[in-house]
């Protein structure tokens, strides 16, 4: 079938650009924070707002029509999401993960997806809870996914499965991904949680199911950066091993709510006093103390992402790289924990009040840090095996 390439965007974009539309965003996302969890998804004005701004295409190839820009940007741009409500920025993250991924796939699937536009919005779920069978011309697949985000807003959905054996060629095995459109999948409404509620991480039910062989890539394969849509969308981002570049996705939005958290702690500091001495808080050495503690753990979270976006610019990583890269990406949630206990234990009994949104960063922070591909003492472990001479952590199958 013939690749019909949609228009190419209208204008460059630049790094600033992309920030100042982003805070512009962010400032109407801020007000829409308890109506968003009381809905348990993302306001329809928020995708329509982040999508209409051009910037949900910050990492689409330009070929279809999207800006094609680096991590870095992403990085930042979500930041400034991520301030105003966490689980806004999580999925606009995630909006962000899925087109990159997308361009890994072969030619005719991203046909599939972007032919008609390039703001098309896509979900995924990296558990390989599927069943799949080969058949003529791809594979019938069946299986419950949860902790799919942001799918209420998703008309394409990823989801892995493991390949049935016999193996016909190299990376016919083990877990792949499944491209479906909306029409194959229905949504199981399941989102009942004390973290991350307006992001809509429901279930995606799949009753067998038929998915053409062009929309399916094995997860084995994109670790190793190799990738059929590189042949024809050629930046580096695009045929690297996705785990230099898919963890920014995760952390992001956890530091920039740790930012925002930070922001907001810092504000009700210079105003509070405490009860019964009505003494102001800014008064207290401790307090400067921890302003200090928290302050530096910010900043080190984004040194250690900084280091990470240098090494996804190599164009042949290192094991070692890697392997450092899922350190720091790992420890940036573990620092998150710290800095955002910190700030919501020394907010005293205000910050428990819902109406306050510190207790709102404080459950979401800890929803995110616990995604499996964040956890520390699986990094640590990998990391120190690799120290002391042994390469390879049997409990650590993601490096």
């Amino acid at each position: 079938m013939p690749v019909t390439e949609p228009t190419l965007p209208p204008e460059e974009l630049t790094p600033i650009e992309v920030i100042e539309r982003a805070r512009t965003c962010a400032a109407a996302i801020r007000e829409r924070a308890v109506e968003a969890e009381k809905a348990r998804r993302q306001p329809v004005e928020t995708i329509q707002e982040l999508t209409g701004s051009g910037l949900t295409r910050l990492l689409t190839p330009r070929r279809w029509g999207g800006y094609e820009l680096d991590f870095a940007t992403v990085v930042e741009a979500v930041y400034e999401i991520s301030k105003a409500d966490a689980s806004a920025g999580w999925c606009y993250s995630f909006l962000l993960l899925h087109n990159w991924l997308l361009a890994y796939y072969p030619d005719q699937a991203q046909h599939d997806v972007w032919a008609s536009s390039p703001d098309v919005h896509m979900a995924d779920s990296i558990i390989p809870a599927g069943q799949v069978t080969r058949v003529e011309g791809g594979y019938r697949i069946s299986g419950n996914w949860p902790f799919v985000s942001g799918i209420d807003h998703s008309t394409w959905a990823m989801l892995a499965g493991m390949m049935p054996e016999p193996a016909t060629g190299p990376f016919d095995f083990g877990p792949h991904l499944f491209l479906l459109p909306h029409s194959d999948f229905a949504i199981e409404d399941t989102w009942f949680v004390a973290g991350l509620e307006a992001s809509g991480s429901q279930n995606v039910v799949v009753k067998d199911t038929f998915v053409p062989a062009h929309r399916v890539v094995s997860m084995l394969a994109l670790l190793e950066g190799i990738a059929p849509g590189a042949q024809l969308n050629t930046n580096l981002m695009y045929h690297q091993p996705v785990l230099l570049h898919f963890p920014f996705g995760l952390t992001a939005p956890i530091v920039g709510a740790v930012m925002g958290a930070y922001e907001l702690w810092c504000e009700m500091t210079r105003t509070k006093s405490t009860r019964l001495s009505h003494i102001p808080l800014t008064a207290f050495s401790h307090q400067q103390i921890r302003i200090a503690e928290t302050s530096a753990e910010i900043t080190t979270m984004q040194l250690l992402l900084q280091q990470n976006l240098e090494r996804a610019r190599s164009e042949n990583p290192t094991l070692e790289q890697r392997v450092q890269s899922k350190r720091n990406f790992s420890y940036v949630a573990h620092l998150a924990l710290q800095a955002i206990e910190r700030i919501y234990i020394t907010s005293g009994g205000t910050a428990n009040y819902k109406s306050n949104p510190l207790q709102r960063f404080w459950r979401d922070i800890h929803a995110m840090a616990a995604h499996a591909a964040l956890n520390w003492d699986t990094a640590g472990e990998t990391f120190g095996l690799y120290e002391i001479g042994q390469r390879h952590n049997p409990r650590d199958s993601f490096v």
